[in-house]
């Protein structure tokens, strides 16, 4: 399996399973001359098709093939086949350090993964540009990948309308779109951290939302009022400001948060990493976390329960999602028929960031 980047500088490819050889490669040219038969012959007896080829020839021109170690073009088999057996990976937009978020190493894993078994390669697209999507848009659908995962796509991003019907392709955590999507129960996994807070008696609840142009961030926010509304207690607009779900987000709406007249006993974080940026903003401002203030995260992030405290959080199973929406997009591009949604259920993972008032 190939990994590829391709970046507005430059681009990459890592192989997995074998060394590259300096060595000129023998070509069906070469192996057309041996037998003294045509390309168009050679090219069909190891393709099978779209022509047939005698069997007596066929079995010919495979064991000069392994006696040259011939190793086909793969960029002229799609020319032939339509198909890289490549599959692009599309991140919410282009970000420094994209590759060490808790959200996209998850994703990732499950999709290489399946890669790997289903012998496809992975193209990550690292250039999207807002203000350029035209232009992005053709270049995902330049024919060096088969199909597409979009993942968390902007609330505002056209990208789907203008690739629909022109590739397949599926989305992760935006289940508003017109395409199969992939993603967790955010409405269940928020009632289950507030539920939570309650059960050990906290009244007074803040929120540190996600980034508001995201579906789960939106969603998250939704469903932390409507979990509020649920126990009669009031949203106290104060306590709920924007994170963007990164720890930097975290701390510096935690400052704010922290700072104010009255304050909350508990914080619901829309991930793990805003939740680490509050834990940050607490040890500042001299908060006790857990003794003065309940922290609870959102994904499960490998941090989460790495640092001191241990953050609470409500676990998403990434990898699992990862591996769905590779497997949905490859069933997508060989049938033509677009795959099922999947909604995957949450768990409260309960650690030392939350104790009872």
């Amino acid at each position: 399996m190939f990994i590829s980047y391709f970046g507005p500088l430059t681009s990459f490819s890592v192989n997995l399973a074998h060394t590259v050889s300096l060595q000129m490669a023998a070509t069906i040219k070469d192996i057309a001359k041996r037998l003294n038969i045509s390309v168009s012959t050679v090219s069909y007896a190891l393709n099978n098709g779209p022509r047939p080829v005698p069997e007596e020839i066929r079995e010919k021109v495979l064991a000069v093939a392994r006696e040259l170690n011939y190793r086909p073009n793969r960029i002229a088999r799609s020319l032939v086949t339509r198909r890289s057996h490549t599959i692009g990976v599309v991140p919410t937009e282009a970000s420094i350090n994209l590759a060490v978020t808790p959200y996209f190493q998850g994703l990732l894993n499950g999709i290489l993964n399946t890669a790997e078994i289903l012998e496809h390669d992975v193209l990550i697209y690292t250039r999207y540009d807002a203000e350029r999507a035209n232009e992005f848009v053709n270049t995902l659908l330049d024919g060096r990948a088969d199909g597409l995962i979009l993942l968390a796509p902007r609330i505002d991003s056209q990208a789907m309308e203008q690739l629909a019907g022109q590739i397949p392709f599926v989305v992760t955590s935006d289940e508003r779109r017109n395409a199969a999507h992939f993603g967790c129960d955010n409405s269940g996994g928020v009632r289950q951290a507030i539920d939570y807070l309650v059960q050990i008696g906290h009244r007074k609840i803040g929120h540190i939302a996600g980034d508001l142009r995201i579906s789960d961030g939106q969603d998250r926010l939704v469903a932390f009022r409507s979990a509020l509304a649920y126990h009669l207690l009031p949203a106290v607009e104060s306590w709920i400001l924007e994170g963007s779900f990164l720890c930097e987000g975290g701390y510096t709406a935690g400052m704010k948060l922290l700072k104010q007249p009255e304050r909350p006993t508990a914080v619901f974080c829309a991930n793990d990493d805003s939740a680490l940026g509050l834990v940050r903003a607490a040890w500042e401002c001299g908060v006790r976390v857990p003794q003065d203030l309940s922290i609870i995260g959102f994904d499960n992030s490998p941090i989460s329960s790495a640092v001191a405290p241990a953050i609470t959080t409500i676990g998403q199973p990434l990898d699992q999602i990862g591996a769905a929406a590779m497997s949905a997009v490859v069933q997508y591009v060989e049938t033509q028929q677009r795959p099922e949604s999947q909604t995957f259920h949450t768990e409260l993972l309960i650690r030392a960031s939350t104790a009872p008032i």
